[in-house]
């Protein structure tokens, strides 16, 4: 893979520079981001510390997928018990008596 990306089709905030791959110069806007595609694309060129960082990159995708399957979880839950009160609500108003 000796493509480059140009820079123009990257986007990185104003003021900051965008962080290379060392094996096909493609950019990335942070270092994590570059460390989890140099593991993917280039893991058997990987030097120790790539490696090691893209270890660390990984975890730290995995963690975040984590809490984020935690707050879907917790939205649905509120969802489901706003719709079930709502129900129990409703159906006590209805109760002849």
């Amino acid at each position: 893979m000796t493509a480059t990306v140009p820079e123009s089709d990257v986007r990185v905030p104003d003021g900051e520079t965008p962080v290379r791959c060392p094996h096909c110069q493609r950019p990335f806007r942070t270092e994590r981001l570059r460390a989890l595609h140099v593991g993917d694309f280039h893991g058997g060129d990987c030097t120790d510390g790539q490696r090691e960082a893209y270890d660390d990159a990984l975890e730290a995708e995995r963690e975040d997928l984590f809490v984020y399957h935690l707050k879907v979880v917790a939205g649905l839950v509120a969802v489901y018990a706003f719709f079930f009160l709502t129900y129990l609500a409703v159906s006590m108003m209805q109760v002849p008596g």
